[in-house]
């Protein structure tokens, strides 16, 4: 069924964008977590810091991309009833 095959790809390509984004906030968190050893001015960090706040908008949206993908697979099953 088409209309399936486009709810698994936007599944997957939500999906795609919180690992992919996850593995930034990590990233980022990492960098910041260690700043104080690495001997970093708090200046330093905007990078980081600006980073981790991409990554969390970028895994809400996703988040909210499969949300809906999933409210309309939901539908298409109960319509199929």
């Amino acid at each position: 069924m088409v209309v399936m095959d486009k709810i698994g790809s936007i599944f997957q390509t939500a999906l795609s964008g919180i690992q992919t984004n996850l593995r930034k906030l990590n990233d980022a968190a990492n960098d910041i977590a260690t700043a104080p050893a690495r001997g970093a001015e708090p200046t330093e960090l905007d990078k980081s810091l600006v980073d981790a706040l991409e990554a969390q908008r970028a895994i809400e949206a996703s988040a909210v991309i499969m949300r809906r993908a999933d409210q309309a697979l939901g539908t298409l099953l109960d319509a199929l009833r």
